[in-house]
């Protein structure tokens, strides 16, 4: 009992060091902070998934996924961000790919004037190539999808996708079944999230499951990958997503 009442400690001081940086990194724009913030607030809730009976505090930890997303929904609102975001494949500039938020519907990216060190693009030529970059959002998930895979997820494809990510969730509680098909110029994702969720909010601020399928889609495809929708099925989540093409297009 001792044992699990000190990693609820842990979780919860993780926790809050996470929200006090990500806010930190906020105001100061400073992409650094706000990741290590980010950073500290998933491993706060992964390590209420590791009790010493292998038992998940579901309630915990929706209650944690509540506040991970209410945090980047507050950046959201107060820059008044209306477009969907957009997940970037690794690049130059980008080695661990990122996520875009652009400012309007009407948007256009320059990867060109990203880097790791932006958070709040605003230094361009028009205001529709201004928005939030937001890193690479659930990084962290997608480090367990490549340990698993014993490899980069470059260029191997939706498929590889579907069977890491799925393995990877389902073992760690996250989701109980991941589904891709692909056509042409769009994917058609479903995911079974093995807890609560809110998927009406993934559109402009994913949550660090839906971001890491959607990062991992755009890196094993080599596309920057738009979500147009979210929708909450009898079978699932349903995602649906456009092709925006590659880097070079956008270059």
């Amino acid at each position: 009992m001792r044992d699990v009442e000190n990693k609820d400690i842990a979780s919860g001081i993780l926790i809050v060091l996470g929200v006090l940086l990500s806010v930190y990194g906020f105001l100061r724009s400073n992409q650094t902070w706000t990741n290590l913030g980010i950073a500290g607030i998933f491993l706060g809730t992964v390590v209420f998934t590791f009790k010493s009976s292998k038992y998940v505090k579901r309630d915990a930890l929706q209650g944690v996924w509540g506040s991970y997303r209410d945090l980047l929904s507050t950046f959201s609102d107060n820059l008044y961000l209306e477009g969907k975001a957009i997940y970037i494949p690794p690049y130059r500039n980008l080695p661990r790919g990122g996520v875009f938020v652009p400012l309007h519907e009407d948007f256009d990216l320059d990867l060109a004037r990203l880097d790791e060190g932006t958070v709040f693009l605003t230094d361009v030529p028009s205001e529709k190539q201004m928005g939030l970059l937001l890193g690479p959002f659930g990084g962290r998930l997608i480090e367990k999808y490549e340990e698993h895979f014993e490899g980069s997820l470059k260029g191997t494809g939706s498929q590889a996708v579907e069977s890491v990510a799925g393995s990877v969730l389902r073992s760690m509680g996250l989701a109980k079944r991941v589904y891709i098909e692909e056509e042409e110029d769009s994917f058609r994702i479903v995911v079974d999230p093995g807890i609560k969720c809110t998927p009406e909010n993934c559109e402009r601020t994913p949550c660090p499951v839906c971001s890491s399928i959607l990062l991992s889609l755009a890196t094993a495809t080599g596309e920057l990958i738009q979500a147009e929708s979210f929708e909450r099925k009898d079978y699932g989540v349903e995602i649906k997503a456009r092709k925006l093409g590659g880097v070079e297009r956008w270059m």
